[in-house]
């Protein structure tokens, strides 16, 4: 009998675990074509493998991040021989970021250095169809950039997820007194906990819209583009090529392209009580998804950026 309590990690875990492969397997195949040690690389991959074949179809997984990869290796090569090379010199070292994204706050899985000791990071996606997260902006990046804290809604909203608990049967009223992770995972066991965080989700999800429109659009000109450019990566030290498959379509383009964007007035306008744009002038470029991360209501409050369709293009 599968563990119901391990239902959520597990669908988070293997997502990771996906993008992780596709990179890894990309920065093997780089590595081998300009004949750079892939030793580490190997291992990594042996071991990602393993786990990714304890989820459900997990040799399909394998295979599908494997075609994927296939399909962009010819992209990113043109693109080095092309313009990199003859730019910054012999390449030397090609390294897969991963799991370090937090800690080096960048937007870049794959990190290409050369000779000259110039570098370039690439960001990299695998989607069956859209954009992918561009960004996902915790509390601490919302109140950095954005003025934004609702610390007070937050601790308002679990008391509030508690108070309804407290009123079920025996069991959920027992739960109700528990820590929140103990919560989070009876959520499948109880469905009514997921309405009950869904409720009171939603009220600091509109607050949080509400607030973040108006914060932005009275910041300065200066904090508004630092904060558009920690979404689209703009601040990297090193220069950032986005690059990725969707559906079964490579793409690539330089993160440079996003500055003449910028050029325009820069303001925020409500979607609905979830969401909102980021507009230079007339014309979205970001959406901004306040959201939680795994269950309305039940796990850390976020906001995700996405690109919109056509910016890339």
């Amino acid at each position: 009998m599968i563990d119901i309590l391990t239902l959520e990690d597990s669908k988070r875990k293997s997502s990771r675990s996906k993008a992780d492969l596709f990179e890894l397997l990309l920065t093997l195949k780089l590595r081998k074509y300009y004949k750079l040690n892939t030793e580490s690389i190997d291992q990594e991959i042996i071991d990602l493998r393993k786990d990714i074949l304890k989820f459900f179809n997990g040799d399909s997984r394998i295979d599908e991040q494997n075609k994927r990869a296939n399909i962009l290796l010819p992209l990113l090569i043109k693109e080095i021989n092309n313009k990199l090379i003859p730019k910054f010199g012999k390449l030397t070292s090609i390294t897969w970021v991963g799991r370090e994204w937090q800690t080096k706050q960048s937007l870049s899985d794959i990190d290409i250095d050369f000779k000259s000791g110039r570098g370039v990071g690439f960001s990299i996606k695998s989607t069956r169809s859209g954009k992918g997260t561009q960004k996902n902006l915790g509390t601490e990046s919302l109140k950095k950039y954005l003025n934004l804290n609702i610390e007070n809604e937050l601790r308002d909203m679990w008391k509030r997820i508690r108070s309804d608990l407290a009123t079920q049967k025996r069991e959920l009223e027992e739960i109700s007194k528990r820590g929140t992770t103990i919560i989070r995972k009876n959520k499948y066991r109880f469905p009514i906990i997921q309405e009950i965080g869904k409720k009171h989700g939603l009220s600091v999800q509109k607050i949080a819209v509400k607030r973040s429109v108006e914060n932005f659009n009275k910041l300065s000109l200066e904090r508004k583009l630092d904060f558009v450019g920690h979404i689209l990566g703009l601040r990297e030290i090193k220069p950032l090529i986005n690059a990725g498959v969707e559906g079964d379509k490579p793409y690539l383009y330089w993160n440079e392209k996003f500055n003449r964007i910028l050029e325009k007035k820069l303001g925020a306008e409500a979607v609905d009580g979830k969401g909102y744009y980021i507009m230079a002038g007339s014309k979205p470029i970001i959406r901004i998804q306040a959201n939680f991360t795994n269950g309305i209501g039940l796990s850390a409050f976020c906001e995700r950026a996405f690109l919109i369709e056509d910016l890339k293009s």
